[in-house]
């Protein structure tokens, strides 16, 4: 294989996979802290952030699988799983083949489980906790192991141990996986299981970010169905990630002339009579243009000439009335009174001047001034002094510099009359009224407007030159009321249009329009939430992109063709030939390969239909083929891990048994192998086929009475010598306990147990010993070689003692009579028999040889 090719290839993959890769390289596993922070650089990657990353160091990939060979030690501390109790450790032993013997319910399956869920495996089911139990404990164990002669324990508590991820397990369960379905290869070649742990990452992220994905739910609400169709609508529903900021404002934007608009249309199609309408706004906008008119012609009377003018005439006035004032004065500096000559004064000169020709003197010139002449004034008769002050007065107002003041302040007046009144506030406020302007920005203008008038007018009438006069106002409030009036014009067109009956569609659709705009605005800040989301999920859905195992499938299918396929099959070929099951009509071939890992499948040859295995084969055939494709999978493997079978032949009658037991003595000679089992024969088998290889073997027995809890072998298990040591060295020191305490119960119940294990013992001596084992139970031959001459050794003696003791201790098994109760012998009787039984032992065992 072109390593240096590889490495090239993996360069191309995403940042996350390479450094994935190397983790795999350095680790052997992932753990969850693993993930989060390849979860971190997918999201970085895809979004073209600069990720930090350590790819696969050059050189690595060249490194051999694995061939550290593991065996397990013990488990102990459990807790949290089934039933199991956790007083003693579960202890493998140091021999290459270990024998876990129990009934059912003893708790085999539950130390299984607990081994498929510490090793990875696949399918390792659900792992409960004990259910009879309220309170939840978590799963927690310790496991002892030895790798490479090294010994090690790993707390575990649900996450695979990354050491022992190289032991295989037989059971129902995997059975069924390797007859119904296409399972996966178990042998992969160092290369090909980073390739099936990388496709398992890339799922583990693919899960991952679509939980984030699925998690990120739409606030985005349905658009009105009375709206659809609308440009406002067409634009809602093709928000994407892509939309911008500029584009929402632009097209969620509502001003107050779109809602005086939407108002305005609402007010058309409800109007019943468009054209009384129309002729209304008419009169309204022509009210609109007089005041306008009104207050232009005002400002035209107080514009600069015009008023520069009165101040002209004002100032001409004063001058000339001031010259004639002081010609008035050196005329009259001897009249007795003060103040002849001004305005005060020619106005009663005036009025008498009237009363005069009105009244006192109708026919006569004033001031008549004869001998009988009266003051028009006082009536009294005037003398001689008042003649002559009487002729100087008229003289003086018919004097030239008198007419030209005159003149003057006639011309002033005349400008004065000019100047227009300015309409009080209240007139103003009237006026806009009956305009029904209801704007106030615009009322308020035209009542600035009027005040500024009012103002200049006022500062003109006090001023006496140019600089003293206020500014005239500006032009924005008559601009802004011949703007509503061309609104309303406009309006009124609309509304004969209207009358006409050819509008109302087009007044529908706009309606429609302007109020799905209004409903957009009211969705900004929602649609800008929506923007947010979608660009993350598109954002996810980068990184979801580089999950993609399409790649690593590719890949390792081509590598598979080479390293695996052929040989798979061959070797389940060689292990049907071996258990004897080549007449069963099956076959295996490679089907697929499919997100990075290759599929085979076990098919029946010759058929006619298609049909599924497992409807055809008998249970003990689905057994020994099923154990055929698990061990032709697994015997792939260099390395030499603990191989770990529960059960496996509980339907397979005797010839698939025995040939089963001696597969697993084979595979025992290269590494360790444990065997979950409930069945006497296969014990013996696996004993026997052991002993024939001389492969010292372990056999563990768990109690039927507590779930899981190591207990002592029952004695037919047992070798007869390490038998009859157990009730000398353990039980009998019990009885003689019980015995010399005088609690007579508790001895009887030790005592009776010991009498009838002696009996067994007795039975397991005949046959282990005496018959030096040609013929055993669970064993269909007889086994002569070697053996045989025993026989010929056995005298008289040895048949007298067994059956003298076999005599004795069966009568504590059998019933007895209540008139004749046999008592049980005391400890020293006991322990003398077992003394002389243990010497029978010695003395055959020792002749046999």
């Amino acid at each position: 294989m072109d390593f240096d090719e590889l490495w090239k290839w993996f360069e191309d993959r995403p940042k996350w996979l390479q450094d994935c890769a190397r983790r795999l390289i350095e680790k052997g596993l992932l753990l969850q802290k693993d993930y989060i922070d390849l979860l971190v650089i997918c999201k970085d990657e895809a979004i073209g952030k600069n990720v930090n990353f350590s790819g696969i160091p050059e050189g690595s990939l060249a490194l051999q699988e694995s061939t550290k060979p593991i065996r397990l030690e013990s488990i102990a501390n459990i807790s949290g799983i089934n039933a199991l109790c956790s007083d003693k450790p579960l202890d493998f032993g140091k021999e290459p083949i270990c024998i876990i013997y129990g009934r059912n319910g003893s708790g085999k399956s539950g130390y299984v489980r607990l081994l498929k869920h510490a090793c990875g495996v696949k399918n390792p089911g659900n792992l409960l906790s004990n259910v009879f139990m309220t309170d939840n404990q978590p799963h927690t164990a310790e496991l002892t192991f030895t790798e490479e002669a090294k010994k090690k324990s790993s707390k575990w508590s649900g996450e695979p141990i990354a050491e022992l991820r190289g032991i295989e397990i037989y059971d129902t369960a995997c059975g069924l996986v390797y007859i119904n379905k296409e399972n996966e290869v178990a042998y992969e070649p160092w290369i090909l299981y980073l390739f099936t742990q990388l496709t398992e990452a890339c799922t583990n992220l693919a899960s991952r970010i679509n939980e984030e994905i699925d998690g990120m739910v739409s606030s985005k609400p349905d658009f009105p169905s009375e709206y659809e169709t609308t440009a406002a609508s067409i634009w809602y529903t093709n928000i994407s990630e892509s939309t911008t900021q500029s584009e929402v404002e632009k097209k969620t934007a509502w001003t107050s002339a779109d809602k005086e608009e939407l108002n305005e249309m609402n007010k058309r199609l409800i109007e019943t009579k468009p054209s009384e309408k129309a002729g209304d706004l008419r009169r309204q906008a022509h009210s609109i243009k007089e005041l306008v008119y009104d207050l232009k012609n005002l400002t035209k009377s107080f514009k600069d000439p015009k008023c520069n003018e009165y101040i002209k005439a004002k100032k001409d006035a004063l001058e000339k009335r001031k010259v004639a004032d002081e010609d008035a004065a050196k005329v009259f500096s001897r009249a007795p009174l003060a103040g002849i000559g001004s305005e005060t004064w020619r106005l009663l000169w005036e009025a008498a001047r009237k009363y005069s020709n009105e009244y006192a003197y109708k026919t006569q010139v004033f001031p008549y001034v004869t001998t009988d002449a009266r003051c028009v004034l006082c009536q009294r008769k005037l003398d001689l002094e008042s003649i002559d002050r009487f002729v100087s007065f008229e003289k003086y107002i018919k004097g030239e510099l008198q007419q030209i003041a005159l003149e003057a302040e006639q011309k002033f007046k005349t400008s004065f009359e000019l100047l227009p009144d300015v309409p009080t506030a209240e007139m103003i406020t009237i006026r806009i009224e009956a305009a029904r302007i209801s704007d106030q920005d615009t009322i308020a203008m035209v009542t600035k407007y009027a005040k500024k008038i009012a103002a200049r007018k006022q500062t003109v009438l006090n001023a006496c030159r140019m600089t003293d006069i206020s500014a005239l106002p500006g032009k924005t409030a008559l601009i802004s009321l011949v703007q509503i009036a061309r609104i309303i014009y406009k309006k009124a067109r609309s509304y004969d249009q209207d009358a006409a009956g050819q509008n109302r569609p087009k007044l529908e659709q706009r309606s429609r329009e302007l109020k799905a705009r209004e409903w957009l605005y009211q969705q900004r800040q929602t649609i800008n939430k929506e923007i947010v989301r979608l660009t993350a999920i598109k954002q996810l859905k980068d990184a979801l992109d580089l999950t993609n195992t399409t790649a690593l499938s590719r890949r390792k299918s081509s590598l598979t063709e080479e390293l695996i396929t052929n040989a798979y099959i061959q070797r389940f070929h060689n292990e049907l030939i071996g258990l004897k099951a080549k007449h069963i009509s099956v076959d295996l071939e490679k089907t697929r390969t499919e997100v990075g890992r290759v599929y085979h499948r076990i098919f029946l040859k010759n058929t006619n239909v298609d049909v599924g295995t497992m409807e055809i084969l008998s249970e003990g055939e689905f057994r020994i083929v099923s154990l055929a494709a698990f061990l032709a999978d697994t015997e792939g493997r260099g390395s030499k891990t603990t191989f770990i079978f529960d059960d496996p032949i509980s339907s397979l009658d005797h010839v698939y048994e025995e040939v089963t037991a001696q597969r697993l003595v084979r595979l025992s000679m290269t590494r360790q192998v444990i065997v979950f089992t409930h069945r006497l024969s296969l014990v013996g088998y696996l004993t026997k086929y052991a002993e024939k290889n001389k492969i010292k073997s372990e056999i563990v027995c768990l109690s039927c009475y507590r779930t899981g809890q190591v207990t002592d072998l029952p004695i037919n298990l047992k070798r007869t010598d390490k038998a009859v040591n157990d009730l000398l060295n353990k039980r009998l020191a019990d009885a003689k306990k019980a015995f010399k305490n005088g609690d007579d119960i508790v001895y009887e119940n030790v005592a009776r147990s010991i009498c009838i294990d002696i009996r067994i013992l007795i039975e397991r001596m005949v046959e282990m010993d005496l018959l030096n084992e040609v013929v055993r139970r669970f064993c269909e031959e007889v086994n002569t070689k070697g053996k045989i001459g025993a026989l010929a050794k056995i005298t008289e003696e040895d048949c007298s003692f067994v059956d003298e003791y076999m005599t004795k201790y069966s009568r504590y098994e059998h019933s007895q009579s209540e008139e004749v109760i046999i008592p049980l012998p005391p400890p020293n009787e006991i322990e003398s028999d077992l003394n002389e039984i243990k010497r029978f032992i010695e003395n055959v065992r020792s002749r046999n040889k």
